[in-house]
């Protein structure tokens, strides 16, 4: 873990690891964080240690037919009804963007493993696909991306699956986002 960085950013100055236990705002996801962070202090620009790590460009399984480039919002758009679409919630802050289709992904939602295995469903794994429906865990409907039992018909929201307000969280889930990588992005 270097102390300095560069950063593409934030070229104009090198950022400095650093460790306060008061909050900061995450100048690329948008978040709040305490602890470590990569800062600038001559431009009060912060970054999770972990954001650092997203790559410009990414291959992603859910939009294999194009790369998907890192973009500002604020710089490529002033419309707030943007949104993930793998997990549906808006954008703030960097996304990864399909530049020939729209596509757009939050850089945490490119973590997202493509099969998982979750106590909701213990006897099968289920596979990240688009379909529609409801959910077997909050019987709302189906956004488009869900994980999916074929065999059994379950269906799983995104954030059934993942958050940890839903019915499910991270203990219950065996192939977890951390191991799941798409190309070169570890998870915060």
């Amino acid at each position: 873990m270097a102390n300095t960085i560069t950063h593409f950013t934030h070229p104009e100055h090198q950022l400095l690891l650093i460790s306060k236990p008061k909050n900061f705002w995450c100048d690329l996801c948008k978040t709040f964080g305490t602890g470590l962070r990569y800062r600038c202090d001559e431009c009060d620009f912060d970054l999770h240690e972990s954001c650092t790590t997203y790559p410009e460009t990414l291959s992603f399984f859910a939009h294999p037919w194009h790369s998907l480039e890192l973009t500002d919002h604020s710089a490529s758009t002033n419309d707030p009804s943007i949104c993930c679409d793998l997990c549906c919630e808006p954008l703030k802050g960097f996304y990864y963007k399909c530049i020939p289709c729209g596509f757009n992904l939050h850089p945490s939602c490119s973590l997202s493993p493509k099969i998982v295995r979750t106590r909701f469903h213990p006897d099968h794994f289920l596979t990240l696909v688009p379909t529609t429906g409801s959910c077997s865990a909050c019987n709302k409907n189906l956004t488009v991306w869900t994980y999916r039992c074929g065999m059994c018909s379950v269906n799983l929201h995104y954030n059934c699956l993942f958050s940890s307000s839903g019915k499910e969280d991270d203990e219950g889930i065996e192939a977890s986002r951390k191991t799941q990588k798409p190309a070169m992005v570890s998870r915060k």
